[in-house]
């Protein structure tokens, strides 16, 4: 809840907003639609894990100003998805290619409240509390592209109905500030400050009434947010000591998001997580808002073959053999992430590496030799190198609309390999298990 929060804000309220914006961010005011001009890279900096195989078009809306309808244009056979992403990071609806082919219907979004005309023809989503996400992602195949992407684009609406079939632009509306670099809350309560700030918002479900009841208790309710000020010294050194024991628990268990196989990790809950609270805050902190299942798979490593975590001062290869390359309907990418989630500068401008990527060599038998590591390795690997920095980082594998071998676990990654020796070829032939 937390982090979708700050993810919202950060998008809506940039911190400099005369500044000019990177191209790669989605930044537009709440109730607005903004366009990601470029794909993600270094500089990408809101939310985690950003991918860099799709535009993003990114509006966070407030539906007490809705309702609103988005609509799209015609997309032909090119891979897009428009997520509607609820306050508690969780996705329940998303609709795109793999929904209706290459024309949505308009979508008619309103609030938990709303009770009012329903236009003909549209695709309602409801959003359950009062801030809704929306994401499209929209396939750019190379910078060549690029301004065919944007085209599209430029033809998406987002709008505020009225009515009788009237759209409007929508108003910016106002929202409660979360603690951020504020001076006078305790670096260790400011993820509790914040949490008080979301439920002061929030409409606590008949599940959840027993469970937000009891935060009373440390002064944080849904009428005022959280009180720490009026709690004893020791009581508040406890909380923070509380707060920074779960935070390294959720940490953990980013490392272990589901089934775990070759230094793998894949959750197959997808994008709901029902009562799973700790699977639900570690999808946040590494890769909020993830699609559902059937449209996306996120196999994330962090260790190599050998159980050591992956670091750049090393040297790794991933072989697919060819009746074990990714099996999707869509596309598949690899992307390297430095410990914090971001994109690492390298000097061939490559962040991710999958199927599309140009010249990739494949061996003769069919498989695939990627080479991950922080050198350049000459002109025989240079298509199949993902570069990497010298220091920790975690591999995310997306596996867009996976194949049921994939979505049903039957199907998962090879180990990633160090390589203590010569670097073999990428035109090299995986070895036979």
């Amino acid at each position: 809840m937390v982090r979708a929060a700050q993810l919202r804000q950060k998008a809506t309220q940039p911190e400099h907003p005369f500044a000019p914006r990177p191209a790669t961010l989605a930044t537009a005011p709440i109730n607005r639609i903004g366009q990601a001009r470029d794909l993600a890279g270094p500089d990408t900096r809101i939310g985690v894990a950003p991918n860099n195989d799709t535009l993003y078009s990114l509006a966070f809306l407030d539906t007490q100003a809705g309702p609103f309808q988005l609509d799209t244009p015609d997309f032909g056979t090119r891979y897009h998805v428009f997520q509607f992403g609820d306050a508690d990071s969780e996705t329940r609806q998303s609709y795109g290619q793999s929904s209706h082919g290459g024309r949505l219907p308009p979508i008619f979004i309103v609030g938990p409240d709303y009770r009012g005309e329903i236009p003909k023809g549209v695709k309602v989503v409801r959003s359950a509390q009062r801030y809704l996400m929306v994401a499209g992602r929209i396939l750019v195949d190379g910078p060549q592209d690029l301004s065919n992407v944007h085209r599209l684009q430029d033809a998406i609406r987002l709008r505020q109905w009225s009515g009788g079939g009237r759209l409007t632009e929508a108003p910016i509306t106002s929202q409660r500030p979360l603690a951020g670099d504020r001076k006078d809350v305790p670096e260790g309560l400011k993820l509790l400050v914040d949490l008080g700030t979301v439920l002061e918002d929030w409409r606590v479900s008949k599940e959840d009434t027993d469970l937000v009841a009891s935060l009373r208790r440390i002064g944080l309710t849904v009428q005022s947010g959280f009180r720490y000020a009026h709690l004893p010294a020791a009581e508040r050194a406890a909380i923070e000591r509380g707060v920074a024991d779960g935070l390294a628990i959720i940490r953990e268990k980013t490392r272990h998001l589901g089934t775990l196989s070759g230094g793998w990790s894949t959750s197959y809950a997808g994008s709901r997580f029902d009562r799973d609270f700790l699977l639900r805050a570690a999808v946040a902190m590494d890769q909020i808002y993830v699609l559902e299942k059937g449209e996306a798979l996120y196999p994330v490593a962090h260790l190599d073959a050998q159980g050591r975590q992956l670091d750049g001062r090393n040297n790794y290869t991933l072989c697919f053999r060819k009746q074990d390359l990714p099996p999707v309907d869509g596309f598949w990418s690899i992307t390297l992430y430095y410990e914090k989630g971001f994109l690492a500068a390298n000097p061939i401008d490559r962040y991710s590496i999958g199927d599309r990527t140009p010249d990739l060599t494949y061996g003769p038998d069919g498989s695939l030799r990627l080479l991950i590591q922080n050198h350049d390795p000459g002109v025989d690997g240079r298509a199949n190198w993902l570069p990497a920095p010298r220091e920790p980082f975690m591999l995310m594998m997306r596996l867009y609309r996976p194949k049921a071998r994939a979505a049903e676990a039957g199907w998962h990654p090879p180990a990633v390999q160090p390589i203590n020796t010569k670097v073999p070829p990428a035109s090299a032939g995986c070895e036979s298990p």
